[in-house]
């Protein structure tokens, strides 16, 4: 019973530390992540290895908008295209404070380093939601 117990506080343990961020960038580049989703039904297996990845990417700023949450909280919200010339619009959505909105325009282009935590796939047009960790 003690060997049982302790397994599955392992399982469980390994399980948190494979959703924390190591703090190191992982090489993925976001065009490889564009052509795993021209394969919509092979992408959330693709997505779920690299779901929870620190990834450091450069794009150009589309919007910068305050948005309501639960409780009527702002935030911001950072919409990025990351590949202005193959398909124009936003490729990346993330929470920014809102003090740091003025600072961003469209066409501006953005440094950033974030965590990537969900995706959208609506007929073939892709939006990564991702956790802001370092914008410039």
């Amino acid at each position: 019973m003690a060997d049982h117990r302790r397994f599955i506080q392992a399982v469980l343990l390994a399980g948190l530390l494979a959703g924390c961020d190591s703090g190191e960038v992982a090489p993925i580049a976001f065009n490889e992540v564009r052509q795993a989703a021209a394969d919509p039904a092979g992408f959330k297996a693709y997505f779920d290895g690299v779901k929870g990845k620190r990834i450091a990417w450069q794009g150009q700023v589309v919007e910068a908008r305050r948005e309501v949450e639960d409780d009527y909280m702002q935030t911001g919200l950072l919409l990025v295209d990351m590949d202005e010339a193959e398909h124009p619009g936003a490729d990346v959505a993330m929470k920014i404070p809102t003090a740091r909105l003025e600072e961003f325009k469209p066409g501006q282009p953005v440094t950033f380093t974030a965590i990537l935590r969900e995706y959208q796939l609506k007929k073939g047009a892709l939006l990564l939601k991702l956790e802001m960790k370092a914008l410039q």
